[in-house]
């Protein structure tokens, strides 16, 4: 029987310096330069620490990916707390991580086991928002039968997304139409009840 390797702790200094490093090269020079070697050189440290620290290169992207949602998680209650909530949680969608919302799905394409996290982790935070803009619907009188919560939510991550690509290519047409949609909706339901 083989005993199990020792691992580094989760609070660790060095673990975090890891994952800080895995998140610029990912960023900065996409997914297949994620490799124990690069990760170590950029956070300074030497390679058999990113072993120490996680059992293989997928643990320590899964870590990436766990922090980047408690961040989301964060944003997510700061706009649900907020005066205007449902623009605060548009406003929040149409922030993405950017780069690194774009190279973890191709990382996911080539790698089950990151696939499977990231698909976790959205179905988990998609049924949060449903229920959270669904509240916030009634809350404001709106017949949630003719403007269902789960479509709005995903025409607004589809949206988001579909921004976010496209102008990253240099393509924008239609969607300043688009936002200004979503803005007059957002303005109509902030309304007081009986206000013209």
């Amino acid at each position: 029987m083989t005993t199990p390797r020792r691992m580094g702790a989760e609070g660790a200094k060095n673990r975090q310096l890891l994952v800080d490093a895995a998140e610029r090269v990912l960023c900065g020079e996409g997914y297949a330069a994620v490799t124990a070697r690069r990760v170590a050189a950029e956070a300074g440290l030497k390679v058999p620490l990113v072993y120490y620290y996680f059992q293989t290169m997928d643990d320590l992207v899964t870590a990436l990916i766990v922090r980047n949602n408690e961040q989301r998680m964060a944003r997510f209650e700061q706009a649900l707390a907020s005066a205007d909530p449902l623009r605060d949680l548009w406003t929040m969608t149409g922030d993405p991580s950017g780069p690194m919302t774009s190279e973890l799905l191709a990382m996911a394409n080539h790698r089950e086991s990151i696939r499977a996290v990231i698909v976790a982790r959205a179905k988990e935070f998609r049924a949060m928002q449903i229920a959270a803009v669904e509240r916030l619907l009634i809350e404001r009188g709106v017949d949630i039968t003719a403007f269902p919560a789960a479509g709005i939510v995903t025409i607004a991550n589809a949206l988001a997304r579909a921004v976010q690509q496209d102008t990253a290519i240099g393509f924008d047409d239609g969607y300043a139409d688009a936002v200004a949609l979503i803005d007059t909706g957002l303005d109509f339901l902030a309304r007081e009840p009986g206000e013209a």
